[in-house]
């Protein structure tokens, strides 16, 4: 399967860095610049998600509403 691909501009010590990362991993640069964008991806959703929880918790009345629910899902009562 062929890949399209394309060039991007970065400077030769990233290059650098990114070379020894992905020799360290023993996979190819590709792979790890893959790897490091779904980490910075992963991050930023685990960012944006604290950031709606901690603003959730702020408002006590929508958060009581909020741990109801959850506990709702999480335990349901199946025997009725």
């Amino acid at each position: 399967m062929t890949e399209t691909s394309t060039t991007i501009r970065v400077s030769l010590e990233q290059r650098a860095r990114l070379r020894r990362l992905a020799s360290d991993r023993d996979a190819t640069m590709a792979a790890t610049l893959d790897a490091a964008l779904e980490a910075l991806r992963r991050d930023q959703f685990y960012k944006t998600m604290a950031d709606a929880e901690r603003a959730l918790r702020s408002d006590e009345a929508r958060w009581a509403e909020y741990v109801a629910e959850r506990d709702t899902w999480l335990n349901p009562d199946l025997t009725s």
